[in-house]
């Protein structure tokens, strides 16, 4: 299946003089979400929550409870209101406008939109609330839907953030005044802070003539892949439609795609324990002076707006809905509903994925040092033109204008870390020999990696991470094809294993469970159709050895093979140190996965912290370990039968292929000089 989307260019026609200032000082009459009797601004929402019924009950159990006055618990909420609200500052708003375009103009990138699905949104808005629920894979995002809102005359949004910004010096106000409103991370053991919030959102989306914007994942995905969702803003953001307050919400899955990020570097550091910095705006203004490069381009691709009506239905009686409507509270039932509708939204994000030249290029070159083998700029040509056929028929959307000067753009992009050389031979770019400071090893999460793995793996992992985004339309193919490939295996039999695996990766690759049928069924018949496997009755073989095979087939062979190689690695890895230890701390279980991966000289992506805590969470999800609290500790105890099982088929299907990611892989150019992290 082929799908084409008409993306523009939104910063092209800002790019003449005078044209930013023009732009974001024109008179600005936004479409709105909701068409109230009365148009309620940030002060008005306020003032509603503070007046509201529910509130008000809140203060007096909590006066009972502690035995402190009302009002002083009042002065509380009034301060806690003032922490979390948004706010909207027109002149601020173009202000901020002029540098986030002086800024981009700078980076050299390009804001690449799905037009005609953001018009058709548009178009159907003024009904009901709205809600934009973007993927997070930078700081970036947090500017993007704003900007593009301005762009199309939409009503700002209000946009959730997080209080690292909130203690921002002249940022966090800068970002309220574009309409961010605050949160806490945890709300944890402050239950009048807690119930502030809650009704702040709810007032904010049933009020509000503007879309509700936040980040279903709860923090920015390190490694560049769908992370699982956190529930409890869209349990507040839901109440008014089960509260009957609003008619019905749509909600808006948004993926953001970057040709690079700007936190690449960081991020590969993360992955293998080093500590992020703290976000300061001392930080930002250094920070800067590094965004005067080549980030490439951004794609923003809006799907299908969502009726939650039309997917949950209109909301049930119960013993809640009898009470006035702002006291009324999720049941246990429409909790569920928000869990569903959730892991929902994710996969719908993950559908508007768009593939560009730089996942495609990234992938080009770790086929490359899989086989140890390189490149010329034909056959990079030639190998992209093959993957991008190879995607479509996986249902990926594949965004890609003219594929040789693409690969030129990507390469200006990625200088860094990719190269052609004299001989136009595609190469990999080893980072710089790092100096760690004390206070950084100190503060390390992880084993204390040797100078020499960190400088092989960080470059590695910064191209895995470019391959990432693309991995959920290959692995049910890629897992299909391993476990058939160990022999004949009846149908059935591939469908039970086939599950296991998805259990013991899904937070790895998120998925969801109550389709995996219908996955397994596609992914077989994929397998099947393009020569991989072969079909005889109930019963399948690998078809590897044929002699008929061609060329194409035999690469997608290579390709189903490595695709999940550190994601069963990894797994492997943290159940043989399960079996070992029998009961561990999280944090013991970290070290020694990340210590034996080094020792054995993996693929560097399984020094990943964030993917060692995937597969540890994958096994408790597969109830080959037990997960509890001891104090502030997390402890992991093996179920020995169902750890055995599990051991036994992971190394049953790891590919045997001989990894070399060191000097002597003559796909990698290696850098002479040092750094100092």
């Amino acid at each position: 299946m082929e799908n084409k989307i008409e993306f523009k260019d939104i910063l092209l026609p800002r790019d003449t003089h005078f044209g930013i200032v023009k732009f974001m000082t024109r008179s600005w009459s936004p479409k709105k979400t909701l068409n109230l009797d009365k148009e309620y601004l940030p002060q008005d929402i306020k003032d509603l929550v503070l007046k509201s019924t529910y509130l008000d009950s809140i203060l007096d159990a909590e006066c009972v409870r502690n035995g402190v006055s009302k009002h002083q618990l009042r002065k509380e909420v009034v301060n806690y209101v003032e922490e979390i609200a948004m706010d909207k500052r027109m002149h601020v708003i173009r202000w901020m406008g002029v540098f986030f375009l002086k800024v981009s103009f700078m980076m050299k990138i390009g804001i690449f939109v799905n037009e005609p699905a953001v018009l058709k949104l548009k178009e159907t808005m003024g009904e009901n609330p709205v809600l934009f629920l973007p993927t997070h894979r930078s700081y970036a995002d947090f500017c993007l839907m704003t900007y593009l809102c301005y762009h199309y005359d939409i009503e700002l949004p209000a946009v959730a953030a997080g209080m690292d910004f909130y203690t921002m010096a002249v940022v966090g106000q800068m970002m309220r005044e574009t309409g961010a409103f605050y949160m806490r991370r945890t709300l944890a053991g402050a239950p009048l802070y807690s119930a502030t919030l809650r009704h702040y959102v709810r007032t904010l989306v049933g009020h509000y003539g503007a879309p509700v914007e936040f980040f279903l994942e709860g923090t920015r995905s390190r490694s560049n892949k769908s992370l699982s969702p956190k529930y409890g803003m869209l349990a507040m953001t839901l109440l008014p439609y089960f509260a009957r307050e609003v008619d019905d919400i749509t909600i808006v899955p948004v993926n953001i795609s970057y040709d690079r990020v700007m936190e690449q570097s960081l991020f590969a550091y993360e992955h293998l324990g080093v500590p992020k910095p703290k976000e300061t705006t001392g930080g930002l203004i250094k920070a800067l002076h590094t965004l005067n490069d080549n980030f490439g381009d951004i794609y923003i691709n809006l799907g299908s707006p969502m009726s939650i009506k039309e997917y949950l239905g209109h909301p049930e009686l119960s013993a809640e809905t009898l009470k006035p409507r702002d006291l009324q509270k999720l049941t246990d039932e429409q909790m569920t509903h928000v869990q569903k509708l959730a892991d929902h939204v994710v996969t719908l994000q993950q559908d508007c994925t768009v593939v560009t030249i730089t996942n495609l290029l990234c992938i080009v070159l770790m086929d490359s040092l899989y086989r140890n083998k390189v490149l010329c700029l034909q056959e990079v040509e030639s190998q992209i033109g093959w993957l991008i056929k190879v995607l479509r028929s996986l249902g990926a959307n594949v965004f890609e204008r003219d594929v040789k000067s693409g690969i030129e753009r990507v390469l200006t992009v990625h200088r860094s870390m990719m190269r052609l050389d004299k001989e136009k031979r595609l190469r990999l770019v080893s980072s710089a020999l790092m100096n760690m400071t004390n206070d950084v090893q100190r503060k390390m999460k992880g084993h204390i990696l040797k100078a020499e793995t960190m400088v092989n793996a960080v470059p590695i992992i910064q191209v895995q991470l470019y391959i990432n985004p693309v991995l959920h339309y290959c692995v049910p193919s890629a897992l299909v094809y391993l476990i058939a490939s160990r022999g004949n295996i009846l149908k059935a039999e591939l469908y039970t294993e086939y599950t296991l695996f998805r259990k013991l990766l899904k937070h790895e690759f998120f998925h969801l469970e109550g389709i995996e049928e219908a996955n397994f069924n596609k992914a077989l018949e994929y397998c099947v159709h393009n020569g991989v496997l072969s079909s005889s009755g109930d019963v399948l073989a690998n078809r590897s050895g044929d002699k008929l095979h061609n060329r194409s087939g035999d690469e997608l062979h290579f390709l189903l093979q490595w695709a999940v190689i550190p994601a069963l690695t990894t797994l492997f890895a943290c159940a043989e140190v399960m079996r070992e230890c029998k009961k561990c701390e999280h944090k013991r279980a970290l070290k020694r996965v990340q210590e034996i991966t080094e020792l054995r000289k993996c693929h560097p992506y399984c020094l990943s912290l964030d993917a060692i805590s995937n597969c540890l969470q994958g096994l408790v999800h597969a109830e080959a370990l037990l997960k509890y609290k001891v104090k502030n500790d997390m402890i992991y105890e093996v179920v020995p039968a169902v750890m055995d099982r599990c051991h036994h088929l992971i190394s049953s299907i790891i590919p045997k292929l001989r990894l070399v990611f060191d000097d002597s892989n003559p796909v990698i150019v290696h850098q002479k000089q040092r750094a100092r992290l």
